[in-house]
């Protein structure tokens, strides 16, 4: 007799090739945070599609003894951000999101939190966000709600030039900073420099 299914909703952060007849699938969820999945390719009539990144999706998940990774035996599918694979920079900066989240999500405490924050910058790209501005604004508040110092030492380090700026992108919504402050290049390598050597974040 198989295990009950399990239910888990989440956003799909990368999917690979595994074997000839599986996708190997990484879904962030708000309540179990970063999980791997297996997904059959099958192709038969009548069934949902195959999932896409950046897809939010809800599955039910079939173990299958007490090793392996589970199987996804049915999908449904919650949201669509079809907007970000028509647009290069958006699908860039989505994936670096997707990718910074990938490399730094297996222990996260708060995952509902850090799952709000991953849905918020996806969905500010797919409306045509500034990508800067998002990437910027989900580094600062991913490494604060981790409780690393970034305002206590990274901020503390800008030029008063750099901290209004950093102020002005971090206080305002990204639909209200379509036009982009040419300091937040620099600020954005900054962020990203410190977040590299001073914390255990990988870039």
């Amino acid at each position: 007799m198989e295990p009950p299914a399990q239910e888990l909703s989440g956003t799909l952060l990368n999917r690979v090739e595994t074997g000839e007849n599986h996708l190997r699938l990484m879904i962030f969820s708000p309540v179990m945070g970063l999980q791997a999945v297996l997904f059959r390719k099958s192709r038969k009539r009548g069934l949902a599609p195959f999932p896409d990144l950046f897809d939010d999706l809800e599955c039910s998940l079939q173990n299958r003894g007490s090793s392996g990774l589970p199987f996804v035996s049915e999908h449904r599918l919650l949201l669509k951000r079809s907007e970000l694979a028509i647009d290069h920079k958006r699908f860039f900066a989505a994936s670096q999101v997707a990718k910074f989240y990938l490399d730094n999500g297996s222990h996260l405490l708060e995952s509902e939190f850090f799952f709000e924050l991953l849905s918020s910058s996806l969905s500010a790209l797919a409306r045509g966000g500034n990508e800067k501005v998002v990437r910027f604004k989900t580094f600062y508040v991913f490494a604060k709600e981790e409780g690393l110092p970034v305002k206590q030492s990274w901020y503390q380090r800008l030029s008063t030039i750099e901290k209004s700026c950093a102020r002005k992108v971090l206080r305002e919504t990204v639909d209200q900073q379509n036009v982009c402050d040419p300091g937040l290049d620099k600020l954005l390598l900054s962020l990203m420099n410190w977040l590299s050597m001073e914390t255990e974040l990988i870039f």
